[in-house]
């Protein structure tokens, strides 16, 4: 795999079920909670925020940030922007 799993637990939830039940610290809630990050370049991560009481997923890579309502959508952003920074990694998911 060309990314690590930071926390498995919200990683594994976030493709079953909702995640608005995950408790977050206050550090947490100030920065978000890491769940996934790219091998070749730390600064493609993926978030779970929280923003107006709501739970979204937010793709940073450098300067930039995109917030998804759904799993799948920021998912799928992820693995496009990961292709980018290692387009050799076939093991994509």
């Amino acid at each position: 795999m060309n990314y690590k799993i930071i926390n498995k637990q919200v990683f594994e939830q976030a493709q079953l079920r909702s995640v608005s039940d995950v408790p977050f610290t206050e550090e947490e809630l100030e920065h978000g909670m890491k769940l996934v990050v790219a091998k070749k370049d730390e600064n493609l991560t993926l978030y779970l925020v929280e923003i107006d009481g709501h739970k979204k997923f937010d793709v940073r890579w450098d300067d930039s940030s995109e917030i998804f309502s759904g799993w799948y959508s920021a998912w799928d952003n992820f693995l496009w922007c990961l292709n980018i920074v290692d387009p050799q990694g076939n093991e994509i998911k």
